[in-house]
């Protein structure tokens, strides 16, 4: 009997606990694109994160070919990650620890133009930043 009743409260507490929203677990997309670095130019484009998040990037060179540097940098201007003459970066992982932008610079120094095919995810930190816009608007204000 004490073992039937054992087993009871643990089908509960695994049934209560399996039925919880599960968040930071499912990758969200932000981005899966293409950009095309002109010869000796860089490329850069940006996204918002919220605190708590994790951001994943992956990126390859299309015909699999160097680039410069690839880097990611939360604004106003520290770098939180860089890897130089790269072809491809997969799954690379960043804790966000504040919300704010950050900038995804692409830089090509060869003698021809490159196309780099990017991946952007993210892992949100909470169900609060589930739905989180990561969309980063410019204004031109004229003086």
């Amino acid at each position: 009997m004490l073992v039937t009743k054992k087993y009871f409260l643990f089908f509960i507490f695994f049934g209560f606990v399996s039925g919880l929203p599960v968040y930071g677990q499912t990758p969200v997309d932000v981005a899966e694109s293409s950009v095309k670095v002109g010869i000796k130019a860089e490329e850069m484009v940006y996204y918002g994160f919220a605190a708590g998040d994790q951001l994943i990037f992956s990126f390859e060179e299309a015909t699999g070919k160097e680039m410069k540097e690839v880097e990611i940098v939360e604004m106003p201007g520290t770098s939180k990650f860089m890897e130089y003459k790269t072809a491809k970066i997969v799954n690379k992982t960043i804790n966000i620890s504040r919300t704010g932008i950050y900038k995804f610079r692409f830089a090509n120094s060869a003698l021809l133009p490159r196309v780099c095919k990017y991946k952007i995810e993210r892992i949100p930190g909470g169900g609060a930043t589930q739905n989180f816009n990561t969309t980063v608007y410019f204004d031109t204000y004229n003086d």
